[in-house]
């Protein structure tokens, strides 16, 4: 028997009221332009290809939940982007902290003010200090604290800081050394994105253009030689609709590169 696959729990953080970055609650605005945008490009695109007027407005939920659900996934993955810049500038100014003598606390309340000042108070990173300075002001241990904020993360450069940091916080190594390391690490990452996304740019362009290419090629196919509505006709467009889509989705996974 298959065993039945578990419910994601959100994790609000130690205190129930942190940011679970695997999970993306969207705006209202957000949620509107996605089912806009979902539902005018599914619409041409299925009218493009059936020619149908009922069948299209009877998919019409399908669009508007396909267009919310890959804007949420778009700004899901933007948000984490952001967190992971911030992050890395968190980190200098907590190593920029150390090296003036300030211990940890010190070093990291300085960092958030220092990150809204930069960043703005709602930003990400300055919302994560405010839970860790929140904790330290309790007496929880500061381990505990970036431990939390990295399985909330889901990135393995917060998680592999949070390790390192605890185990050279316990056996008293250079919290500073491991800060500056860290950051040169993620630095260094965020570069080789930002190249490999340039030179794939050319390529992202291209994919686009052919995949409006096949709706003009079906358009002038079916203004010069009439439309097909007969079962056969049918099944050969469904056909092509479902090679048009597979071609799209496999065309994301190729440009989806991950360092």
């Amino acid at each position: 028997m298959f065993k039945k696959k578990e419910k994601y729990v959100e994790n609000k953080g130690m205190f129930k009221n942190a940011v679970d970055y695997a999970v993306y609650h969207m705006k209202l605005q957000e949620t509107v332009a996605g089912a806009l945008i979902g539902a005018v490009i599914g619409a041409v695109v299925v009218q493009i290809f059936f020619g149908i007027p009922f069948l299209t407005i009877v998919l019409l939920p399908v669009y508007v939940i396909g267009g919310v659900l890959v804007l949420r996934n778009i700004l899901l993955n933007q948000r984490k982007a952001k967190l992971i810049k911030q992050f890395r500038d968190m980190l200098e100014a907590v190593s920029s902290s150390l090296g003036s003598g300030r211990n940890v606390t010190d070093s990291f309340d300085g960092a958030m003010k220092e990150m809204a000042a930069q960043y703005g108070v709602n930003a990400s990173i300055v919302k994560e200090l405010e839970q860790i300075n929140e904790g330290l002001a309790n007496n929880i241990n500061i381990e505990i604290l970036l431990q939390d904020f990295a399985a909330r993360s889901h990135d393995e450069n917060v998680q592999n800081f949070a390790d390192v940091f605890e185990v050279a916080n316990r056996r008293g190594g250079n919290i500073r050394q491991i800060i500056l390391e860290t950051k040169n690490v993620i630095n260094d990452k965020i570069m080789v994105e930002q190249d490999i996304q340039t030179i794939i740019s050319g390529k992202k362009n291209e994919l686009n253009i052919m995949m409006i290419m096949p709706l003009i090629v079906v358009n002038m196919t079916k203004s010069a030689t009439g439309d097909s509505n007969g079962m056969v006709g049918f099944l050969v467009k469904l056909a092509a609709f479902c090679m048009f889509i597979l071609a799209y989705v496999v065309g994301q996974k190729m440009m989806k590169i991950e360092v």
